[in-house]
């Protein structure tokens, strides 16, 4: 007989996967159908990696500004909103903007000597979506965490209101003016093509790490972040051991099968089969805890539906075309925006009520519900770079 949740768990949480500009978009559409069900409102933390990390980011930098006072309350703030005008359809124009390409072609001569000019150019980029926001402006509930990877000490990097570090590295004493747009940045530069971003922080600058003495020191003062999801690409570390409601966001790459060719594609191959392997090991531990009873919660994923006859795209579409859709932060069409809201309102639905016990819900984006014209929207979004998507985008 399943014992129930764990007495000693507080709290309901939302994990927000990595993946660039396309997880963003979902897990927003996601966040959307959260909201209208009245389930945004009653989160207690907000766990975040790489593409997450810039809705999470976005939720709260709409929330802070979008306030009638400090004192105003983010469940009396949703209890008031319209989602959709206010928070989805504004990040429209962020999604449509090319973050990556002009840092990358900046640096390219001088990149593999010194990496973290590229990433400072993408934390700049992000400084003017995030209006210059500080840690410490992030609300106290519900608290809000970006995770990165402690390259240094291999473990998971948090950044937060309240504390900004790891258990090996230890917390740093004064961390609140770190800028948001730091933290995003440090959560998302994906390896290969961002290098790890540097803290400018000392050893001295920080409290109960696990490593003393003269080697410690030196390790902290050296310290490199790199994209989360190297270390946890569905942002569970931060509350798999706290909460007593877990929701999980998951917008990753499906792993794709492919027979050996040459060697360079054999050495990404390696990378890969690693990587999914450490996704796979996250979602045993999250499912295991789950179905023990540890923990409630639900999940759902970009590329795969529980119900095939559930409102919402069919498996087929999915498989075929969404998941395909490129993991990047160049410019989305608005095609390619409304129809990832659309799939991550309606996969929210499916994760939360298999089967559609919470009814059938409205499309966001109604014009997109037909699957022959996404299908054709969708044709080339699996490409890295296409000039017809910039001329459209740049128009």
């Amino acid at each position: 007989m399943n014992p129930g949740p764990d007495p000693l768990r507080a709290g309901r949480a939302l994990c927000l996967s990595g993946g660039g500009f396309r997880a963003a978009i979902f897990h927003l559409g996601a966040m959307h159908r959260l909201h209208a069900s009245g389930r945004l409102h009653r989160l207690d933390a907000i766990s975040a990696v790489s593409g997450g990390s810039l809705a999470a980011a976005w939720l709260a930098t709409r929330y802070v500004t979008g306030r009638r006072d400090p004192r105003e309350r983010f469940a009396d703030w949703c209890a008031r909103i319209d989602f959709l005008a206010e928070v989805v359809e504004p990040f429209r124009a962020v999604a449509a903007r090319d973050l990556r390409t002009l840092p990358v072609l900046l640096t390219l001569p001088w990149n593999w000597l010194w990496p973290s000019t590229r990433v400072r150019l993408l934390e700049a980029n992000y400084a003017q979506v995030f209006d210059g926001l500080e840690l410490r402006d992030l609300p106290a509930h519900p608290r809000f965490v970006f995770c990165a990877t402690d390259l240094t000490f291999g473990v998971n990097w948090e950044f937060s209101r309240r504390r900004c570090g790891d258990f090996q590295a230890g917390y740093l004493r004064r961390h609140g003016k770190i800028a948001l747009a730091t933290a995003v940045a440090a959560s998302s530069c994906f390896p290969p093509l961002f290098g790890p971003l540097r803290l400018p922080v000392h050893a001295e600058d920080f409290l109960q790490g696990r490593h003393c003495g003269a080697s410690g020191d030196h390790l902290r003062d050296r310290l490199e972040l790199s994209d989360g999801g190297v270390y946890d690409n569905l942002a569970t570390e931060p509350v798999i051991k706290r909460c007593r409601e877990i929701l999980v966001s998951d917008a990753g790459a499906p792993f794709a099968f492919a027979a050996g060719e040459h060697a360079l594609r054999r050495l990404l191959r390696y990378a890969s089969v690693i990587g999914n392997q450490a996704v796979a090991l996250r979602k045993r531990l999250f499912f295991g805890g789950l179905r023990a009873g540890e923990f409630e919660g639900g999940y759902w994923n970009l590329a795969d539906r529980r119900d095939a006859g559930a409102a919402g795209y069919s498996l087929g579409l999915c498989a075929e075309r969404i998941a395909r859709i490129r993991t990047d932060l160049d410019g989305f069409t608005d095609a390619e925006f409304e129809i990832l809201v659309n799939h991550g309102w309606f996969s929210c639905l499916d994760g939360l009520a298999p089967g559609g016990a919470e009814g059938n819900a409205p499309w966001p984006y109604p014009a997109w519900s037909g699957e022959d014209a996404v299908r054709r929207a969708l044709r080339h979004s699996h490409r890295r770079l296409w000039h017809r998507r910039w001329w459209q985008n740049r128009g």
